[in-house]
């Protein structure tokens, strides 16, 4: 008995599964021995301070289908043929074989012409085509992922501007008492109280809001959110129209200097941080309302 024979033979006794692929069923030695198959989840992960991070999931992709047989006997070069027109025609067609059925398109064919056309080994590449993915859970998914970045991303922010604004506060304090001009509306800003302090809570609320949320949310969900994060915008606009204002009046106070002395600068350096932020959040907070707005599909 030949080798091929042999082979036949044990495949059979073994109860080889055939493969499938369009018209075409593999059989014997035309079965490949293995077939990998399996994929990824396509992802984006934001890191964000303090060690969180926020991951977004894009979808599952499968990877390309490749295995390599032997076409054998009077029908060889046929099925060789027929395989290569498949591959040139750019048609999809169903497969199934080694465990799975997908839905694939053949990217690549390669035959080797042997004993006259009856013995053919071939290698084939198939691209599996993803089954429809809901748009409205597609967008969903994306759009929660974006709203807990952008909100975490001005919490984390405001935190660290509360703590570098308190120690300018104290740095100032410790200087002079006389200088209560600089030192006081800043005190009062960040202060327990304080529109920064307030901010901050809302924030902190807000983060919590927005990662609570997932693809199932109702549209209520998202219009309270997409509310207090108006709130928030407000109440970070009042902030950063404050140090402003602070800024103008110490530029003013200065005469021909940029400023009058140190306890002047570290005031304005304090109150330059807070505009900064404060921009930054804005930032942040409006393109989640508008996320929020665009979106058409929520269920």
């Amino acid at each position: 008995m030949s080798f091929l024979g042999v082979v036949s033979s044990i495949e059979s006794a073994l109860g080889t599964q055939n493969f499938i692929l369009g018209p075409i069923s593999f059989l014997d030695t035309e079965v490949p021995s293995e077939l990998f198959w399996g994929g990824y989840q396509a992802t984006e992960t934001f890191h964000q301070i303090g060690g969180a991070k926020v991951v977004i999931l894009n979808g599952y992709y499968d990877q390309p289908l490749t295995w390599s047989g032997i076409f054998r006997g009077s029908s060889a070069l046929q099925k060789a043929r027929t395989l290569d027109a498949m591959a040139r025609s750019g048609n999809s067609y169903s497969f199934s074989g080694g465990g799975i059925s997908r839905k694939v398109v053949i990217t690549a064919f390669q035959a080797s012409y042997t004993n006259c056309g009856t013995v053919i080994p071939y290698k084939i590449f198939c691209e599996v085509i993803p089954q429809a993915v809901s748009t409205a859970t597609s967008t969903l998914s994306s759009l929660v992922g974006l709203l807990n970045s952008d909100v975490s991303s001005a919490f984390s922010t405001t935190i660290g501007l509360l703590s570098d604004a308190s120690s300018y506060v104290s740095y100032l304090t410790s200087l002079s008492s006389t200088y209560a001009g600089e030192v006081t509306p800043l005190a009062n800003l960040i202060g327990a109280g304080g529109e920064m302090s307030n901010l901050n809570n809302k924030l902190s609320g807000l983060s919590t809001q927005a990662g609570a949320l997932s693809s199932l949310s109702s549209n209520l969900d998202f219009t309270n959110l997409q509310s207090n994060i108006s709130s928030s915008i407000n109440l970070n606009s009042s902030i950063f129209n404050a140090s402003d204002t602070e800024i103008s009046s110490i530029s003013a106070n200065s005469g021909e200097n940029l400023v009058s002395g140190a306890p002047s600068l570290i005031a304005a350096t304090a109150h330059s941080g807070i505009l900064a932020t404060s921009a930054l959040n804005n930032a942040y907070l409006t393109r989640s309302t508008n996320n929020i707005s665009l979106s058409n599909t929520l269920p």
